[in-house]
C-alpha cells in the first residue's frame, strides 16, 4: 500500500462502502420490491386483471401478501448479519490484507444478499412462462413500428462498451503475456468476460428484433421493457471492463489493500444500474394494466 493513504483513510472507506452494500441490497432495494409488488395487487387485482395472474388460486392476494412480508423479513435479517459483521471487525480491530483477498468475503456476503431476489427473479420467470403458455396468439395487438438499436440507448454509451473491453481485453493481454505461458486462470478469465459480453449481445440482439417475454404487455411497454434490458447489457459490459482494468491496475500497482472496497463498490452499482434501472425504466404507475383485464378487447396505447 503507498505509504500517503493511512491506514484511518483505508478504514472509513471500507466501513462506509460496506454500509452502503448492507442498505442498497438489503433494505433499499427490497422495500421498493415489495411495495411495487404491493401496488399491483391492490390497485389490480386478480378478479379484474386474470391474464396478470396466470396461476391464480382462492386466497392468492392474501397468500402472495405473505411471501412478501417474510421476503422483507428475510432481508432484514440479511442485513443484520452485515451489520453484525462490522461490528465485529470494529471492535476487533480489523486490517484489511494489504495483499488483497478479503474481497472473496465481501463476495459471499453479496451472494447470501442475492438470494431472495433470485428466488424473487425465479418466481417472474415463471409466471412469464405460464403466462405464454395461455396467451392466445388471435388476440396478438399489433406492434409498434420496430427500432433499432439506438433508438434504445445512446450510440456514445455502446461505444464506450465497445471500446472499454477493447481496452481491457489490451490490458489483460499484455499483463497476461504471451499465450503459451497462459494458465487456466488466464483462460477462464478471458473466455468468461468474452463469453458474457457475447451473451449481452445476442441477448440485445433478441430484444432489438422485437422479443417478448410478456405477451400481453401493451406495445409500449415492451418497448420500455427492451429498453430496460438493453441499457442494463450495455452497462453492465461498461461496469465489468472497468472493474477487472481496476482491479488488475491495483495488482500492477500495490493497491490491493483497496480490493474489497473496489469489489462492493462495483457490486452495487451492478443493481443500481441493474435492478434499479429496470425499475425506473419500467415504473409501476406508468405501465398499462388494461391488457391484463378480462375483456377481450386490448388496450394497445
Amino acid at each position: 500500500m503507498p505509504d500517503f493513504f493511512s491506514m484511518t483513510f483505508v478504514l472509513a472507506v471500507f466501513y462506509a462502502v460496506l454500509a452502503s452494500q448492507v442498505y442498497i441490497l438489503s433494505v433499499h432495494y427490497p422495500r421498493k420490491i415489495s411495495a411495487r409488488v404491493a401496488y399491483m395487487l391492490d390497485n389490480f387485482p386478480p378478479a379484474e386483471y386474470p391474464k396478470l395472474y396466470p396461476n391464480f388460486h382462492a386466497g392468492y392476494v392474501e397468500t402472495q401478501h405473505l411471501k412478501m412480508r417474510v421476503y422483507s423479513v428475510i432481508n432484514y435479517v440479511i442485513a443484520l448479519v452485515g451489520i453484525g459483521i462490522l461490528a465485529a471487525m470494529i471492535s476487533s480491530d480489523y486490517r484489511p490484507a494489504a495483499k488483497g483477498g478479503d474481497e472473496i468475503f465481501v463476495m459471499l456476503y453479496f451472494f447470501l444478499q442475492t438470494i431472495p431476489l433470485l428466488y424473487i427473479s425465479w418466481k417472474e420467470h415463471c409466471q412469464y412462462r405460464l403466462m405464454r403458455l395461455t396467451f392466445d396468439d388471435k388476440k396478438r395487438v399489433a406492434d409498434l413500428a420496430r427500432r433499432g438499436l439506438f433508438d434504445y440507448v445512446s450510440p456514445v454509451y455502446v461505444a464506450v462498451a465497445l471500446m472499454l473491453y477493447g481496452g481491457w481485453l489490451v490490458f489483460y493481454l499484455y499483463q497476461a503475456g504471451p499465450i503459451a505461458v497462459w494458465e487456466a486462470k488466464h483462460y477462464i478469465t478471458f473466455g468468461t468476460i468474452t463469453g458474457m459480453n457475447i451473451f449481452y449481445s445476442v441477448t440485445i440482439f433478441a430484444f432489438v428484433s422485437g422479443k417478448k417475454i410478456d405477451p400481453y404487455k401493451a406495445p409500449k411497454d415492451q418497448q420500455r421493457h427492451a429498453e430496460s434490458v438493453i441499457k442494463v447489457m450495455v452497462f453492465s459490459s461498461i461496469m465489468i471492463s472497468i472493474f477487472l482494468a481496476l482491479t488488475q491496475a491495483a495488482d500492477e500497482y500495490a493497491f490491493e489493500i483497496f480490493d474489497p472496497v473496489v469489489t462492493s463498490f462495483y457490486m452495487q452499482l451492478c443493481v443500481v444500474f441493474g435492478l434499479g434501472l429496470m425499475m425506473r425504466i419500467l415504473d409501476v404507475e406508468e405501465i398499462n394494466f388494461d391488457v391484463y383485464r378480462e375483456s377481450k378487447e386490448l388496450t394497445a396505447s
